[in-house]
């Protein structure tokens, strides 16, 4: 991947921004690195509703989200807890996000793996909230 990536909290938190603030060259390709081949995504909607994800459905819908304009809009997080214990990494995050028609605040929490000298996404639990 990158050399940024370090099996520290910063590392961690490297890996993540590069989610959270792609730059022009952030593609599929680095979804792909990123997103472990076993990752599980579980998204709950204001009204309960559950749809879950494997790495690649969820890579085509942020996929889709990187182009235009939407790669520079949907940066601002809020770290609330990181923490790296050996091989596992964990991250809560607030995000503040067009995934719909309308901005919501996300809680993501998400659960790391640290395999092939990279931070890579096991696990994603995203809560969705009207702003």
């Amino acid at each position: 991947m990158k050399k940024q990536d370090e099996k520290t909290e910063l590392g961690l938190k490297r890996a993540i921004n590069r989610l959270i603030e792609p730059d022009e060259n952030f593609g599929v390709a680095q979804l792909d690195a990123i997103y472990h081949d076993d990752m599980m995504v579980i998204m709950i909607d204001p009204n309960d509703n559950k749809t879950t994800f494997k790495k690649d459905a969820f890579k085509e819908l942020i996929a889709s989200k990187l182009e235009g304009e939407e790669r520079t809009k949907n940066s601002w997080a809020k770290f609330i807890h990181l923490e790296v214990n050996e091989d596992r990494g964990h991250i809560v995050v607030k995000r503040r996000v067009n995934f719909t028609e309308e901005k919501s605040e996300l809680i993501v929490i998400l659960d790391f793996v640290w395999e092939d000298n990279r931070w890579q996404i096991i696990r994603e639990n995203i809560l969705i909230q009207p702003l």
